[in-house]
């Protein structure tokens, strides 16, 4: 495997490449305004010359595009997907500079035209040899053109300084495929262990981050399996250090034939090992462990610990303490660590986490989840319900839209009316919700509150089209202090309303989509406090 395909493997990001490409748009604005003004004293000299004002006012043009870039976000930019597109625009505003002006000089005579080597000679410095070779070629022909229809184009000259450009152009691929070669040959070393080759604690801990991302937004579940060498230091004291690399590396290989191929391992400590399990159950995670001990059985024996988002954690560091703390029972015999899902003081932490990458996505401008949580905490409060029923109806109203992960952004953040299409796609999100929360053990009870949040008392609603006392009632409370919420709170198409216009709304629809009991329990519960909520 090459090294750049490695360290696509590893699925690291390279942050002193971010940082270079964030300085880099620094100095070329300096380097553009320096031109511009090399261009003006250029105009002065010559101005006896035609077309003086016009390659003036082109220098112009771009000096004040170059003053523009300074003010957008440089960071923001080139953490996007789109840094390759506005790098690749910039370049190619650089050539249509120097074919304009140049044009306007004469053409291929004109000492103008040697602009066109700057924008190529910045791509190699800065880009990837695939925007190399595009700014090259398209440098290449733009120069042709320009000396093939100015002012009296001479072959022999247009011909040379294209040879010129072509050879500068070819230096400038070979130099950026070097540093292509050479940045993920180094970005691969600072993230494998150079023992084992797997990735080292810095490695684990990036892929770690980028796939509970993944998991928080799409809400699939994540394993993490940390294992501890058993007597690893008394068979270094013993055989010697040579022989505890040689067993590092047997359990290394061990482990890579029980994992699958997307699950990464990490060496995290001198005999400490963990291994991610995307979109495994705590049952599949399990199960995965399992095998990893069997293999290791006849190697080197090894306790092992497992953690799963987001019953037994959230974050990283959550999850790890878990998976440590299960380990350590194993090995010592301690008490059996409580998730997180079931720490009485964490109890919505999980449940909120997921709820946020929702509200992120579809840009509401507060916490809506946790709006929604506290509006079913007051019903709850005033119905005198018992401490149970009352955190498993906040943890629904928190999860209520967790389904929409599975919803594309085209709908979620679309600006117009809802097509029909993307109806069926909106339709399906209290389902796939459902879906994910069903997978989470204890929350067997909320499935169906969360599943039937949609529907309308008049069997109008969605998913199920449920009407009337069929509708549990958790989720008929649900559904009207959604609605308040949603529509007391701004969104990308619509301003919010007043919380009085709100209540009509509610008033008015009772009966057709929401459960008259329900509305008369949010207005005695809710609305009377609203203003301190």
């Amino acid at each position: 495997m090459s090294s750049a395909a490695h360290a696509k493997r590893l699925g690291d990001v390279d942050f002193s490449e971010i940082r270079y490409r964030i300085e880099s748009i620094g100095v070329a604005v300096r380097l553009n305004l320096v031109v511009c003004a090399g261009g003006w004293l250029y105009c002065a000299a010559t101005w006896d010359q035609p077309n003086r004002q016009t390659i003036a006012s082109l220098f112009g043009f771009f000096a004040v595009v170059a003053l523009l870039f300074v003010l957008i976000p440089h960071q923001r930019i080139v953490r996007s997907r789109w840094r390759e597109v506005f790098f690749t625009a910039w370049s190619l505003s650089s050539i249509g500079l120097a074919a304009a002006v140049s044009a306007a000089d004469g053409g291929s005579t004109s000492p103008l035209a040697l602009l066109f080597f700057i924008p190529l000679i910045f791509a190699a410095l800065s880009y990837p040899l695939a925007m190399v070779v595009v700014i090259g070629g398209i440098d290449y022909v733009a120069y042709i053109v320009v000396g093939a229809t100015g002012n009296s184009p001479q072959q022999e000259y247009v011909g040379f300084f294209a040879l010129c450009l072509a050879c500068v152009a070819a230096l400038c691929g070979w130099h950026a495929r070097n540093q292509d070669h050479r940045r993920a040959a180094l970005l691969a070393v600072s993230r494998a262990d150079p023992l084992t080759g797997i990735l080292n604690r810095r490695g684990f801990e990036e892929r770690f981050e980028s796939e509970l991302s993944n998991a928080s937004r799409t809400g699939r579940p994540l394993g993490l399996i940390t294992l501890d060498l058993d007597h690893f230091k008394q068979i270094n004291d013993t055989n010697g250090h040579a022989a505890g690399d040689e067993l590092l590396c047997a359990a290394v290989d061990a482990m890579k034939r029980q994992a699958r191929p997307m699950d990464p391992i990490g060496r995290i400590g001198g005999d400490e090992f963990a291994v991610l399990v995307p979109t495994a159950a705590p049952t599949d995670t399990a199960r995965v462990a399992e095998r990893l001990q069997r293999a290791l059985g006849d190697i080197a024996p090894a306790s092992i610990g497992i953690a799963c988002f987001p019953t037994d954690g959230v974050d990283r560091e959550e999850l790890h303490r878990f998976a440590d703390e299960a380990l350590y029972v194993r090995k010592h015999g301690r008490a059996e660590p409580k998730p997180a899902a079931q720490d009485d003081t964490m109890s919505l932490s999980w449940a909120t986490a997921l709820a946020h990458a929702v509200d992120e996505r579809i840009t509401v401008r507060h916490a809506h989840a946790r709006r929604v949580a506290q509006f079913a905490h007051k019903i709850a409060k005033g119905l005198e319900w018992d401490d149970d029923r009352s955190e498993m109806v906040e943890i629904a109203a928190v999860l209520h839209d967790v389904g929409k992960v599975a919803v594309p952004d085209r709908v979620l953040r679309k600006e117009e009316p809802l097509s029909a299409e993307d109806w069926i796609e909106i339709r399906n999100h209290p389902v796939a919700g459902a879906e994910i929360v069903a997978r989470i053990k204890g929350l067997e009870q909320i499935v169906p509150w969360i599943r039937h949040s949609r529907e309308h008392f008049d069997g109008s609603g969605y998913p199920d089209g449920l009407g009337g006392e069929a509708i549990p009632f958790e989720s008929r409370i649900l559904a009207v202090i959604t609605a308040f919420d949603a529509m007391t709170s701004d969104r990308a198409w619509r301003p919010a309303i007043s919380a009085a216009d709100a209540l009509d709304e509610l008033r008015q629809a009772s009966g057709t989509q929401f459960d008259p009991e329900c509305v008369a329990l949010f207005e005695r519960h809710v609305i009377a406090t609203f203003e301190r909520v």
